[in-house]
């Protein structure tokens, strides 16, 4: 939902739970695999955010994608991903394949340089750290 970006939406209080599966109608299309980047697949990406700081710059929510498989040249935030459903390679460049499944959590730094595919439909929660967003941007 377009509603879900404002700053601190569907969050009450100073806790939040994630449910591992949002209610139905709160995924909408995410269009974040830009079509240069695509290597195979069909990703059918989507999801919902859950909360974004007052300041813009960490964000956080569910994200769900078909198997694909991408190329991303200069990952543009930090994230931490918590796998729920699904299996994910991640290449870093000069690194050996990494396969990441659910309970798996892990990091990427921004500005890495890798090659992410999904083997099996995935759902992760997931945060992100931009230093450069903002409040207005978003």
């Amino acid at each position: 939902m377009e509603s879900s970006r404002e700053r601190g939406a569907n969050v009450s209080g100073g806790v939040t739970r994630f449910i591992d599966h949002p209610p139905p109608g709160t995924f909408v299309p995410t269009n974040l695999v830009p079509a240069e980047n695509l290597i195979s697949g069909t990703p059918n990406e989507r999801g919902y955010t859950a909360f974004v700081s007052e300041d813009g710059k960490a964000e956080s929510g569910v994200w769900a994608c078909d198997v694909y498989k991408e190329r991303i040249p200069w990952y543009p935030f930090d994230e931490l991903y918590v796998i729920i459903e699904g299996t994910a390679v991640i290449t870093v460049d000069g690194e050996q394949p990494q396969t990441f499944s659910a309970g798996d959590a892990f990091f990427v730094k921004r500005g890495t340089a890798l090659t992410f595919e999904v083997t099996s439909p995935l759902l992760k929660h997931w945060m992100t750290y931009d230093p450069d967003a903002s409040a207005e941007s978003q």
